[in-house]
This record gives C-alpha cells, sequence and structure tokens, in this order.
C-alpha cells in the first residue's frame, strides 16, 4: 500500500481530547423507595426515569453511510467477538419497569391518570425488549418483578413469536390510554402509535428478508405486520396534527430541524423530541463533523438531483468535491459538508482531514450558532428530534409498497411531502430503475420494485444521521455491504483537492512528500488509525482499511444478531445459542 501525504492549511479544531464516552452528560436523580407508590404524584416521579432509556442519535455510525465502519461491525467480521467476551444480557431496566408496573395497582387516585402512567410503562417495556429482539431474536419474556431465588430466572428464552405479539400488546396499550398531547417532551399516545408502525415494519420485513433462517422462530407471515405498520401509521396521519415542517426555504427548512434554529416544542412536525439545557444536560453533535465519522461515497451519491432523476454512476466515478453539489437534493447540502462551509466557531471556509474522513464530513446537526449552543466537546445543548412526522410517511410508503398497495395518492401523502419541502420534484409511479441502487438491494421481491427503492432511497435521504440505517440494513438482510471497502471523494491525478469552493486547491495529494509545496501548505500527519489510500494509486476515491491483512466476512445469518454471554448459559444450562454463535 502506498503512503499517502496530505497537505492543508492550518486549522484550529478542537477535538483532539473529546472521546466516545464524552458524547452524552446525564443528571443524576434518585428517589426513595419507602412508603412510595400511594398516589399518582408517586407515578409520576417514579417513571420519570424511563425518559433517560431512550435518546435521540445524531450519526449513522455503524452503517455503510460511514466510510469506516467500527462501532461494533469490525469486532463481527474479524472474529474478535465471541459468546465468551459478549454483553448485552442485561436485564435492570425491564425490572424496575416490571416493578413500577406491578406496585401502580397499589395506587389509588384518578383512574385515568394510573392509566397513563401505566401506558409509560407498558411503552418503556415494549422499548426494552424491541431492543432485545433485535439482538437475540429469542429471549425469555417476563412481565412481572422476579426476586434472585425465583425459579422463572432459569426458564428457557421464549420465542420471537411471543416477544412480538407481547411488544404490540405493551405499545396498543400505550397508544389506548396515554394522553393525546400534553408537552412534547413527554409521551403521547401518537408517540406510542409511531412506535407500533416502527416496530411492525421491522419485524414484517424481518420476516420476509430473513425467511428460511433455521433458528427464526416464527409464525405470523410478514403481511400482518405490515397491515399493523400501516394502521399505526394511518392513525398518526389521519389524527390531523402533524404536518411536515416547511417556510418554503428548500435551502434551509429540513437543516433547521436539527441545528438549533427551531423551537421544536411549537414545531408541527415533531412527535416528540429531547431537551438539553445548557450545563445541566448536553450532547456531543458538534463530533459529527469529525472523529472517524466521514460519510461514504454511496451516501452522498444516494441524493438526487432536484429534477428526481438519479446521477448516473459513469458520473460519480470521477466527480470531483467542488462539483458534487451542482444542481442536487438541497438535503445533500443540509447534511454533508459542502465547499465553503464555515464551521460555527470559524470565520473561514472549512477543510477536514481526508485521512479521517475521506473528505465528505457531515453537518447534520452541527449547531448553527457556535456561541450559543456549544462551549467545548460534548457540551452541546441544542434540542433534538426523538420522533418526526417524516419517519410516520416514510413507514406507510415502505409498508404499502411492501404489501404491493402503493399508490400515486400515497406518494403524494408521503414521499411527496418530503420532496415538496426539499424543493425535488415529485415521484410518480413506475419510476425508471437507478441502477445503482438496483444491484445494492438485490433482494426486493415486492411487485412494486421500482417504487420500493425509491422508498428505501428517500428514508436514508431524510433520516441520515437519525440512527436508523444499522437496523434498517439488518432487517432487509444487507449485511453483506459491510464487506465492501467504503470510498470517500474522488481525487484526480492532479492530487489537487478544492475543498472550498475557490477554485484553489486545499489539499495536495501525492506518492512522495512534496514538502512545503507553495509556502501555505502544511504536511500533518493524520490521527486516524485506519490505513487510508487511493483507488487507483496516483488518483480515484480515498479508500480505507480497518485491517490491513484481511477484509473481513459478514457471516449469515450468524452476524444479524449477538450471542449470549457464555456465563449466563453457565448459569441457566435452558438457554441456548443460536444462528450459529456456539461455534
Amino acid at each position: 500500500m502506498k503512503r499517502i501525504f496530505l497537505i492543508l492549511p492550518i486549522i484550529g479544531m478542537f477535538l483532539a481530547s473529546c472521546n466516545d464516552s464524552f458524547l452524552e452528560r446525564y443528571p443524576q436523580t434518585s428517589i426513595a423507595e419507602a412508603n412510595f407508590f400511594k398516589s399518582v404524584e408517586d407515578l409520576q416521579t417514579f417513571s420519570n426515569q424511563f425518559y433517560d432509556y431512550w435518546g435521540p442519535t445524531y450519526w449513522d455510525r455503524p452503517s455503510d453511510n460511514i466510510t469506516v465502519y467500527k462501532n461494533g461491525i469490525s469486532e463481527l467480521m474479524y472474529g474478535t467477538l465471541t459468546q465468551y467476551n459478549a454483553t448485552g444480557w442485561d436485564w435492570g431496566i425491564l425490572r424496575s419497569v416490571n416493578y413500577f408496573l406491578e406496585n401502580s395497582k397499589k395506587v389509588t387516585g384518578d383512574k385515568n391518570e394510573i392509566l397513563k402512567y401505566q401506558a409509560i410503562g407498558h411503552f418503556a417495556r415494549a422499548k426494552f425488549y424491541f431492543d432485545k429482539i433485535k439482538k437475540f431474536s429469542d429471549v425469555p419474556w417476563y412481565s412481572n418483578t422476579l426476586n434472585t431465588n425465583d425459579s422463572l430466572l432459569y426458564k428457557a428464552a421464549d420465542t420471537r413469536e411471543l416477544i412480538a405479539d407481547s411488544i404490540i400488546a405493551d405499545l396498543e396499550f400505550a397508544s389506548q390510554y396515554l394522553p393525546d398531547q400534553i408537552h412534547k417532551t413527554l409521551l403521547s399516545k401518537w408517540v406510542a402509535y409511531t412506535e407500533l408502525a416502527r416496530f411492525c415494519l421491522y419485524e414484517g420485513t424481518h420476516r420476509k428478508y430473513h425467511a428460511g433462517e433455521k433458528d427464526l422462530h416464527v409464525t405470523k407471515a410478514p403481511e400482518y405486520f405490515y397491515n399493523k405498520a400501516v394502521e399505526a401509521s394511518n392513525a398518526v396521519m389521519q389524527s390531523g396534527r402533524f404536518s411536515i415542517h416547511t417556510t418554503g426555504n428548500p435551502n434551509e427548512d429540513y437543516g433547521n430541524l436539527f441545528n438549533g434554529e427551531l423551537n421544536l416544542s411549537a414545531n408541527p412536525e415533531i412527535l416528540m423530541y429531547t431537551d438539553y439545557e445548557r450545563g445541566k444536560r448536553t450532547h456531543g453533535a458538534e463530533l459529527v463533523l469529525a472523529f472517524e465519522n466521514g460519510i461514504s461515497r454511496t451516501m452522498a451519491d444516494t441524493y438526487l438531483y432536484t429534477d428526481g432523476t438519479f446521477v448516473p454512476q459513469s458520473v460519480t466515478d470521477t466527480l470531483e468535491f467542488s462539483f458534487a453539489f451542482k444542481d442536487r437534493d438541497p438535503r445533500f447540502k443540509q447534511s454533508i459538508m459542502f465547499p465553503g462551509y464555515i464551521y460555527p466557531t470559524s470565520t473561514t471556509p472549512n477543510s477536514i482531514s481526508i485521512g479521517i474522513t475521506g473528505g465528505y464530513g457531515q453537518i447534520k446537526f452541527m449547531p448553527k450558532q457556535a456561541a450559543a449552543h456549544f462551549e467545548g466537546c460534548g457540551t452541546v445543548y441544542t434540542d433534538l428530534p426523538l420522533y418526526r412526522y417524516a419517519e410516520v410517511l416514510l413507514i406507510n410508503a415502505e409498508a404499502l409498497a411492501e404489501l404491493g398497495k402503493l399508490t400515486q395518492t400515497d406518494l403524494d401523502n408521503t414521499i411527496n411531502k418530503l420532496r415538496k419541502r426539499a424543493g425535488v420534484t415529485d415521484l410518480k409511479m413506475n419510476p425508471p430503475i437507478d441502477p445503482v441502487l438496483n444491484a445494492f438491494y438485490n433482494n426486493i421481491t415486492s411487485s412494486q420494485k421500482a417504487e420500493l427503492l425509491e422508498v428505501r432511497r428517500e428514508r436514508n435521504v431524510e433520516l441520515f444521521a437519525e440512527g436508523f440505517r444499522f437496523d434498517d440494513l439488518m432487517r432487509w438482510k444487507m449485511g453483506k455491504v459491510f464487506e465492501q471497502k467504503q470510498q470517500g471523494i474522488y481525487v484526480p491525478k492532479s492530487g489537487m483537492v478544492d475543498m472550498t469552493g475557490d477554485g484553489k486547491p486545499d489539499y495536495f495529494i501525492s506518492d512522495n512528500d512534496p514538502g512545503n509545496i507553495t509556502g501555505v501548505y502544511k504536511q500533518i500527519t493524520s490521527n486516524s488509525d485506519i490505513p487510508y489510500y487511493l483507488e487507483f494509486g496516483d488518483h480515484g476515491h480515498v479508500m480505507f482499511k480497518i485491517e490491513q491483512n484481511s477484509e473481513g466476512v459478514f457471516i449469515e445469518p450468524k452476524h444479524y444478531y449477538r450471542p449470549i454471554p457464555y456465563s449466563q448459559i453457565l448459569l441457566n444450562p435452558k438457554l441456548k445459542q443460536l444462528f450459529g454463535w456456539d461455534n
């Protein structure tokens, strides 16, 4: 592998002291349990902790949307994860939820208020088991609090079928008894309907694309879940309470949902958001523009032209960074760093290390006003969306397309509302098939394949960096994409790269160190531990390897799941490893 030298102007980046463990900071609270569960107020106090069990995500690590996989994928593909070092078999949250639900029956007071807080408990339990079913498939179902000597602690895992039915029952309870709306930082029936639709779409597609796996213990057909996803999403859509945020400015409306410019509590697109506050609860969204979070060529190439046509691969094969954003879906420029982008704490156009990110950097979730929203690593306090109406529309369109029932009216009520906000031409039925997308999603069997390909494109573009992509790849059985080496920006044979859009090169990439070639460039050493190189030696796309002597293998179906820690099997021999994790 040839060594690549990167030369760029001196830039002031403040990320050197940041690390993964400092991305979220939460307040520590506790409550006394003596003489508790007497009143509705006690239910409120206890259930407040459940809101810390879930939170927003501001990047797509790990997934094909980034240039370097890491984050749990490399340990799978290089065989370092085994049943002997596995984690994730934790049940403390569930015990708290079940303890709450059991004791809520002791409370006296307004029946509707009691049911409301019980609904919060059912929602929290469904979320807990949704996570478990994704990781392990079959797990024990517990609906009551267990003591250390309870024999049920040592029962066998229940089937995925039972767990899925139980999740749906919990979410249906929540959607019935949660309030219409109190405050958008709190749960509502519309959030419960959205979570129900989200789960049913996940489960339906998982059963369809993973059909035939020996250890997948299910009986209901995918269509059962698709129909439930449509019903739940329709409940939100037909409520008339939500709409896609737009002011008629396609160059800012989408991005402003994530950069702190909007009041999310009053925004019609937000079903629920997480409230952050300076010095009390903060997040690390400023890390999205670096921190080995480069955006891949495949993600960049996903964005359409504004006229709704796709960009041919013959164009993207040699599409230089300074021209990549021309005439493209405006969400591209509101999500990924473009030539001339100015970092919030700077006054000059930004340039980032190709060795860390591959050239494409994420700006979605970056605060627009630095002085108002962050004071250093992990101190951002912009409010972040947790449930958006856009996701509801995407769920509805995908479920209908999987059923083969999608119509132009459905497209106009879902996908085209998102495209209109972005200033992109509407999607019509029977669209031309993008050969790149068709080759990527090579296992689609729907009668509406052409439409479903575009629905998947729209989902990736609209929900980019909101934490959905990995789960989407898993439910669609697309794990093999992790065997493909990802790419960054294209670099011509001249080795010159214009990152700022001023027509002057900011990087010179060469096989040999050219030194201080003009007096304004200085050599830097990448702080990345990931080897990077050019696709064709002296030109081509920036590429990465996680390990130089191994490409890594995604084993199907094994790597779609995680092993039960062997220590737990020793404690409870009735638990069995599935999907080949006992090897």
